[in-house]
């Protein structure tokens, strides 16, 4: 049975509660998976950082995707959670959306019941249920890519960005995968941890993105990235359009000069920030070749290329393969 929540000693400030949300058919792994990380973030910075509870939407015994039946220790409703993690479900097909939202609709009224201030987490599949609470109108989220055009369809109110691993909304944060739970805990704690120690839990725990990236692409990662100034950097780069990218804009976006920024990206990659802002975009290319069918031009107007030639050049420049080729050999199989 999974603990009930724990009692915070005296902090230096308040921890963040994080209610780890169960429900019928759930797939529960990244549930305990963020139960440990938060529990090593506590370890290792002596002091109750995260305190993780598990809830439902009553203290009824719940079912999990071919797994255990877990017995929820707080109903939702009177968690007092600041945040609360929703993990994915198991779906054999991504074109009937209406089946599982029919089934859940409890969890969904009580995910849109919560407080405005309630932080919803929530990855892969699991962002189904965010999206239909209405926890993502109006802003920028993300989810699994082989969801996306019933999302797009479905919830059209949605400022979907499916090519970023992690979108952080005003009162939701989604991400990609089935260990969307990484990036999503990675965010949480990069605010409370020192750098550090978040490098610590970085090494010890979190784990790669199971397809293994091209070596041109190694370091541009979010997951893999503990310097939070970079992050918010990298996340710059990646909403804007390649084709507009700017030392000087991305500089004045972080409130540096640009020479600090030019500094602080060298020592971090060992690359200049011009060839840095490029390979981001490139990796983002990548992504999109492997988990989509997108057609290149597609691609290249998606992410703000001058052109499709242009995007071809520069991939292959920094990879030695072509697109397509990059698409056979890297892809999904």
């Amino acid at each position: 049975m999974p603990a009930p929540c724990s009692t915070p000693s005296t902090p230096p400030s308040p921890p963040l509660r994080l209610g780890l949300l169960l429900y019928p058919g759930c797939m529960p792994a990244g549930l305990f998976a963020a139960a440990d990380l938060a529990r090593a973030a506590n370890l290792r910075a002596q002091a109750t950082v995260i305190d993780t509870c598990w809830t439902s939407v009553d203290l009824q015994p719940v079912p999990t995707w071919q797994g255990p039946t877990l017995a929820p220790t707080v109903a939702l409703a009177q968690a007092g959670v600041n945040a609360v993690l929703v993990p994915g479900l198991w779906m054999s097909s991504p074109e009937n959306l209406q089946d599982p939202l029919q089934r859940l609709k409890p969890i969904i009224q009580a995910l849109r019941a919560l407080p405005r201030r309630t932080q919803v987490w929530s990855y892969c599949t699991g962002v189904l249920l965010a999206a239909a609470s209405g926890r993502l109108r109006a802003q920028g989220a993300t989810a699994t890519w082989w969801l996306r055009a019933p999302l797009q369809q479905q919830f059209a109110d949605v400022e979907w960005r499916f090519d970023e691993p992690l979108v952080a909304g005003t009162t939701a944060t989604t991400a990609t995968g089935a260990h969307g739970y990484l990036p999503l805990m990675l965010h949480a704690l990069a605010t409370r941890l020192a750098p550090a120690a978040l490098a610590d839990l970085q090494d010890l725990l979190m784990l790669p993105r199971p397809r293994t990236a091209h070596p041109a692409f190694a370091g541009h990662d979010l997951m893999t990235t503990a310097d939070a100034d970079l992050r918010r950097a990298m996340l710059w780069v990646q909403r804007s359009p390649a084709s507009g990218l700017r030392l000087t804009a991305l500089a004045a976006a972080l409130g540096w000069s640009p020479r600090t920024l030019a500094r602080r990206v060298q020592a971090q990659t060992g690359l200049s920030a011009a060839h840095w802002m490029r390979r981001i975009k490139l990796r983002q290319a990548s992504e999109a070749l492997c988990d989509t069918s997108l057609p290149l031009k597609r691609i290249a107007d998606d992410l703000g290329f001058a052109s499709e030639s242009g995007l071809h050049r520069a991939f292959r420049h920094a990879t030695g393969q072509t697109p397509l080729a990059y698409r056979m050999g890297q892809g999904a199989r």
